[in-house]
């Protein structure tokens, strides 16, 4: 009279009636109704994205994933004390990891003097003018992100700034962080003079006059910034907390920290041993020059940092990464190292013009007796490499560190990679480096399609972040936003954008439009990629019966919704090791 699963679903009625009348712990819930403390719970009635299919439950007991299936197979081997979560046909994915973000920066960008990316040059002025209105005299003015395409030749200098700050020394960065716009009281008090020599691995650009107009590229922003009076620790927590928060209401349940300096150990640690960061967090120390020469003591606040990793380190925080910024960006200020000429006004420069390849920032055999010593101690390395010259001696470094150390080191990648040559790209997979792309840059923006496009061509934007022929290499692909370099750290933007290279919604301008990738790809690409280049693999990335349970909830299911819909994703519940660290209702 009665089939199988009318039998089940008549015992788990009766089960849950017992549950009401005799108070025991077994509750049926729709979504919202599970208390945060729980970690064991079940999840039924979903769309469940696994590597055997979609499932429609699965179960998790003191933060592991304990069973996948059918929801009638769930409910019906329930242990005592698991609460049920009706989804009502929600999406359940495994986390996001993140793989390049700037977190404190981007926390302390959203309380600085800051304007929409590509703002235009009114919008600047309006904005920095608010900002003067409400400092004390004298104070800083900090601030970005400009774009230089939005301005006319010659307009983007530091009397445009003057004109409205003569008194507050002001600093701006540009949408790349490669590039520092300040005025003439920013100038004076740094004592940057048309006498005073361009620092290596930097460019103060000059008027006609040979004066410095105001505008300052890669190492020579550092003559600014070091005077730059530091944020309070205070603020600075309240910069992390924030930013930590944002990255889980996109689902990040893991990051890596591209950029970690001396006085960011304490915040991490400090915030982490709150356990008020959640996510499972990996800090790349920046190794730079404090001093001219290339010499270890010009290294001494690096090494003194690498040293110290293990005091501030913990179960969900690592400072085992070691960060080599090897070349600028390869926009206007043409500071990525290039393989080929830049051009200028539609013609390539002249090898011997000292722009014309960019810059390579560390010599390569200070670089590769670097990698070959940090691979020795079982480092990770993440490369800064925007352009094809700085990849190519990415990889050339490793090659000599594995035939110095042989095979045993770490997992290293190149970071951003946004031009790399054909010949370049299976050299990753030879060498077990992984290439570890900004799918959040490349949607067409004034930084991409104009910036970028006039100083390399054509010819070149064909490959831009050439994602495809990676993942064809047979090379592990990872992704990272580089937040605050764009303004949103919602991976979803990446996801679509890594299929369509358009727009986010779609547009008839693009950009590497033959690298686009499956669907399929990028989410795996934003997941159980990333765990493995986190070094997870074994505990998150998918879901499967044993692994941890690093899960989020989505509104809408970003694997079968239009796709030009897939960036607007909205994620309803993030959960880390099963506690639920992130409710939309609670905010």
């Amino acid at each position: 009279m009665f089939g199988k699963q009318s039998i089940i679903r008549m015992f788990i009625a009766l089960v849950l009636l017992v549950a009401v009348v005799t108070g025991c712990s077994i509750l049926n819930m729709s979504l919202g109704g599970m208390p945060s403390s729980s970690t064991s719970f079940a999840l039924v009635n979903g769309e469940i994205w696994t590597p055997q299919g979609w499932q429609e439950a699965l179960t998790v007991e003191e933060g592991v994933i304990t069973n996948v299936g059918s929801t009638d197979e769930i409910t019906g081997h329930l242990n005592e004390g698991i609460s049920v979560i009706d989804l009502k046909g929600k999406a359940v994915f495994p986390g996001i990891h993140e793989m390049h973000v700037h977190g404190l920066y981007a926390g302390l960008e959203s309380l600085a003097c800051s304007f929409p990316h590509g703002s235009e040059p009114d919008v600047i002025l309006n904005r920095v003018s608010e900002c003067i209105q409400e400092a004390e005299p004298g104070e800083w003015i900090v601030g970005g992100n400009w774009v230089a395409a939005v301005f006319k030749e010659g307009e983007q200098n530091k009397e445009f700034l003057d004109a409205i700050s003569p008194n507050n020394p002001v600093i701006l960065g540009d949408e790349s962080h490669h590039s520092a716009w300040v005025n003439s009281k920013a100038l004076e008090i740094a004592g940057i003079t048309r006498e005073s020599l361009d620092p290596e691995g930097g460019i103060i650009e000059r008027d006609k006059k040979g004066e410095p107009n105001g505008m300052l590229r890669e190492t020579a922003t550092y003559l600014v910034e070091d005077i730059l009076p530091p944020p309070s620790e205070r603020l600075r927590r309240k910069a992390l907390t924030y930013a930590t928060q944002e990255m889980l209401s996109f689902g990040i349940t893991s990051f890596m920290d591209a950029s970690v300096r001396e006085r960011d150990f304490s915040i991490y640690a400090g915030l982490a041993a709150e356990r008020k960061i959640k996510q499972r967090v990996r800090g790349c120390i920046v190794w730079e020059r404090s001093g001219k020469e290339w010499s270890k003591e010009g290294f001494a606040t690096s090494e003194g940092m690498i040293k110290q990793r293990a005091k501030y380190s913990q179960p969900n925080l690592l400072f085992d990464c070691i960060k080599l910024i090897l070349d600028g960006v390869p926009t206007e200020s043409r500071t990525a190292s290039m393989v080929r000429p830049y051009f200028k006004d539609g013609k390539a420069l002249d090898a011997d013009d000292p722009r014309s390849y960019g810059l390579l920032m560390i010599p390569k055999p200070v670089l590769n007796e670097a990698v070959a010593n940090f691979d020795r101690q079982g480092f990770r390395i993440k490369f800064h490499a925007a352009g094809d010259g700085a990849a190519r001696a990415a990889l050339d470094a490793v090659e000599y560190a594995r035939e110095v150390n042989g095979w045993g080191g770490a997992l290293h990648h190149v970071g951003h990679s946004t031009f790399v040559t054909r010949e370049d790209i299976p050299r990753a997979a030879k060498l077990n480096v992984a290439w570890e792309f900004s799918p959040y840059i490349w949607y067409p923006t004034p930084m991409a399609s104009v910036d970028i496009k006039r100083v390399v061509g054509d010819e070149l934007m064909k490959r831009w972040i050439p994602i495809k022929d990676a993942v064809e290499a047979g090379t592990l692909v990872a992704a990272g936003s580089d937040w605050s370099i764009v303004p949103s750290v919602n991976p979803w933007l990446a996801i679509e954008t890594m299929v369509t290279r358009e727009k986010p919604g779609g547009s008839e301008e693009t950009l590497g439009f033959g690298q686009r990738v499956s669907r399929e790809v990028a989410l795996k690409i934003m997941t159980e990629n990333g765990a493995a280049l986190m070094g997870h693999r074994n505990e998150v990335g998918t879901i499967e019966v044993g692994m941890k349970a690093d899960i989020i909830v989505t509104e809408e299911n970003p694997m079968t919704v239009p796709i030009y819909e897939v960036h607007k994703t909205k994620v309803l519940r993030t959960y880390i090791n099963g506690e639920l660290v992130y409710d939309v209702n609670d905010n």
